[in-house]
């Protein structure tokens, strides 16, 4: 049981530091390109993604649960 405790605590720790190193994820909404391109007859216009406002890129979940980053940021 101790040994469960020692490995879990490892994880978690490990899992915190790689949360304040690469915050960052790419957009899956966009796959990180930042736009969401027209269908049909204007494939060639496009627009931001509503999701991440254009900058390719959203916050982990563990950010989000644990580190509650700023969304604000440009």
């Amino acid at each position: 049981m101790g040994f469960l405790i020692i490995v879990g605590s490892i994880f978690l720790i490990g899992y915190y530091l790689s949360l304040k190193a690469y915050p960052l994820t790419k957009c899956k909404a966009c796959d990180g390109r930042g736009k969401h391109e027209a269908a049909g007859r204007y494939g060639y216009a496009y627009r931001r993604c509503g999701r991440c406002g254009g900058t390719g890129r959203r916050d982990r979940l563990g950010v989000r649960l644990f580190l509650s980053r700023n969304q604000d940021r440009s």
